[in-house]
């Protein structure tokens, strides 16, 4: 095994097992096979990036409700995949950076870089694109109040 090899799978083994999140998106469908159906949404976990793309797991009906700003339970998989296994009742919070000068103490600039995923009202609708261009009931993921994307 290569060095690489060794350091993802000590990566995998010892992260967390279980933890909270925040969904994104709403449910869309990964794969099918045309019997089996797997949905997938983007999850915020307090990092800088979200996680994208973590399937639903199977056989929870309640999940099909899943929805942007839902808090939900991610569990790994044997392969170190996570997949949101049920809602929670925690979620991560925000993500702010204060810039301290540690010379004379005094507080710089402050940094919001909370993600936050919400459906987009009819006001966003006409101003980020327009009836039409847009679909209605689409998603937006908005980094510190500014809009990042369109789903």
């Amino acid at each position: 095994m290569s060095i690489l090899t060794n350091l993802v799978s000590a990566q995998i083994r010892d992260a967390k097992a279980e933890m909270d999140g925040k969904i994104l998106t709403r449910p869309a469908l990964l794969v099918t096979d045309g019997l089996n159906t797997i949905y997938a949404v983007d999850v915020d976990i307090g990092e800088k990036d979200p996680l994208r793309n973590v399937p639903i797991a199977r056989g929870n009906d309640e999940l099909l409700y899943a929805d942007t700003g839902n808090a939900c339970r991610l569990r790994r998989s044997a392969t170190g995949q996570y997949e949101v296994v049920g809602f929670s009742k925690e979620f991560p919070g925000t993500y702010t950076v204060v810039n301290v000068n540690l010379a004379d103490l005094s507080v710089g600039s402050i940094v919001d870089l909370t993600i936050e995923g919400r459906p987009l009202t009819y006001g966003e609708l006409a101003a980020f694109g327009g009836y039409g261009l847009v679909p209605y009931g689409a998603s937006a993921i908005f980094r510190g109040g500014v809009l990042q994307e369109i789903r």
